[in-house]
């Protein structure tokens, strides 16, 4: 499991933050896979960061979030992207592609509906449209009566 699988959600999006507010005021690879580095906390603190890429539970930092105990925090996350900027990068576009494709899959998928809809015979649509009242749920029957029958 590598260091941002480790990481938080909150603790992914503060390190990135620190990341491109370039608060990494050192770093340093001290063996192959080992990262040391010094960080500028919130409250203009100095943190002391060090992160093993390949053992991410080995990874170490003093401030009160994961002084002793085997976590990934956000200091650790601004160093590990200020060694890759590539992943921070990564860690950015994936969701926007994500998002980007999920809405063209949307728009497809409703493209495709409508002109199914459209070629279906009356009673197949009122077979259909029972069938989702019948089958769906509860509040979705009594919407539907609340909206067209109580009136």
């Amino acid at each position: 499991m590598g260091v941002l699988n480790m990481a938080s959600g909150q603790s992914m999006c503060r390190g990135y933050e620190y990341f491109k507010e370039k608060r990494v005021v050192r770093m340093d690879e001290r063996d192959k896979g080992i990262l040391t580095g010094a960080v500028s906390g919130s409250d203009g603190k100095i943190y002391d960061v060090t992160v093993n890429v390949a053992h991410p539970r080995k990874s170490r930092c003093n401030c009160l979030h994961a002084k002793g105990r085997q976590i990934v925090c956000k200091h650790m996350v601004a160093v590990y992207f200020t060694a890759f900027p590539q992943e921070a990068e990564e860690y950015i576009t994936e969701p926007e592609n994500y998002w980007e494709e999920e809405e063209q899959r949307k728009q497809e998928n409703e493209e495709r509906l409508l002109k199914y809809v459209s070629k279906m015979k009356k009673s197949e649509l009122q077979d259909a449209l029972l069938d989702l009242l019948f089958e769906g749920p509860e509040w979705q029957y009594d919407r539907f009566i609340r909206e067209n029958i109580d009136c």
